[in-house]
């Protein structure tokens, strides 16, 4: 670390651009910092560092918060923060049977959200349209933030994404936006930088900056809804591999079942461990005879979503029960797997089935994990449910908006 004026780095752009990325990411996980922290943290002369605050607090970027008794006679420490309102990011999130847009401020809070349950997914021009008429209509009811404020907006959608090109090969993957990109066509059209997430990553970051205050590093998150994807913080960042495929958990052989998953494979984890193969189950049994609160709506050819299966789950409906907590084993021994492989210092179960009761679904997860992995290795793992529940794929996509404004 730096001690004297000799060795000070020389106030550049690059070295103020570096500061300002170590700052706002402390920030955004701590709170709060002190201007001796992040010395300890970058490196840089406490002289250097004070000028850059400076010139942030310059920028609307941080603010002073309040004053702390320092162990120096007479001095006090002064305690900074992020400046909330200074600007403002929109998140988009799409779901199967669902359209979910959000804004947060600087500090990482929703500070306006809507829920959208008759939008069902569509892979077409049409579709991807009426989401943005939504969110048009989302950003002409914001009267009281101005829109230069907004600076900048994320989609989140399932499958494979690639956010470094601003691409999808899953959804929205339309042959007349080929051409460019999804993202550059949503940012011609809402003027402003718009960028694309997967959706189980922007969860990930979510989930992971909610439990900052535990100090891991390393932690998987699990999004088991209609589908099953994985996100891997490594070292405190996402992981996204060469292409930012990464993560694709459910596309993985695991069972030799002979079913055509709809990625086009046979096999795949998600024909076994999703809400989707709990629905097939559930049409096949009560095809076959078998009863449950969903009979009828299956009967009548209406679609069971998922939030169906939780709800019956919780009005202890038998079947729904058994496959919910068959999922829940099936879950817990392909963790087993990745936990021997990665060694993580928490697992995070998010996504619609993490809410059905932790008695139909957290523990058997958790009887397979002890059953299938390595003692060793698993003993000391906490396998927790997701604390943000159904916020956390909005506040995951804010929140990439907001980093890739900042630090890419």
């Amino acid at each position: 670390m730096e001690t004297n004026l000799q060795t000070q780095p020389r106030l550049t752009g690059d070295n103020y651009s570096r500061a300002k990325a170590a700052i706002l990411k402390y920030v955004m996980l701590r709170g709060q910092f002190t201007i001796p922290e992040i010395v300890e943290l970058t490196g840089f002369s406490t002289t250097s560092i004070a000028k850059y605050v400076n010139t942030m607090k310059e920028e609307g970027l941080i603010s002073i918060l309040s004053y702390k008794e320092s162990n120096e006679k007479g001095r006090r420490a002064i305690i900074y923060g992020i400046q909330h309102d200074s600007c403002f990011f929109l998140g988009v999130e799409v779901r199967a049977f669902e359209l979910n847009i959000g804004l947060m401020n600087f500090l990482g809070e929703i500070v306006e959200s809507r829920h959208i349950p008759e939008f069902t997914y569509e892979n077409t021009r049409e579709n991807l349209e009426q989401a943005c008429d939504y969110v048009s209509d989302f950003l002409s009811s914001l009267s009281d933030i101005p829109s230069d404020k907004i600076k900048a907006a994320c989609i989140s959608l399932s499958g494979r994404v690639n956010s470094r090109l601003g691409t999808s090969a899953s959804l929205y993957n339309l042959e007349e936006i080929r051409d460019s990109s999804l993202a550059e066509m949503l940012s011609e059209k809402f003027r402003m930088p718009f960028f694309v997430e997967n959706d189980t990553k922007a969860m990930a970051m979510a989930e992971y900056m909610a439990n900052g205050s535990e100090g891991w590093k390393d932690v998987l998150y699990v999004n088991i809804s209609w589908g099953l994807g994985l996100g891997i913080i490594l070292n405190g960042e996402l992981y996204y591999g060469k292409d930012g495929y990464s993560g694709e958990m459910g596309h993985m052989y695991s069972y030799n079942n002979n079913i055509l998953c709809h990625c086009g494979k046979k096999g795949c984890m998600e024909t076994e461990v999703s809400a989707r193969a709990i629905q097939r189950k559930l049409t096949e049994r009560i095809r076959n005879g078998e009863a449950s609160i969903l009979s009828g709506k299956i009967k009548r050819g209406e679609t069971v979503t998922a939030d169906d299966i939780i709800s019956a789950t919780e009005k202890e409906d038998s079947l729904c029960i058994e496959l919910v907590s068959s999922t829940g084993t099936e879950l817990g021994k392909q963790l087993a797997g990745l936990i021997n492989l990665f060694n993580p210092e928490a697992i995070i179960i998010g996504g619609k089935l993490s809410k059905v009761s932790p008695f139909y679904f957290l523990q058997y997860v958790s009887l397979a994990i002890k059953q299938y992995s390595l003692k060793l290795i698993s003993k000391n793992v906490p396998v927790l449910t997701s604390r943000l529940g159904d916020l956390a794929g909005i506040t995951g996509t804010c929140m990439i908006a907001r980093d890739r404004s900042f630090f890419n």
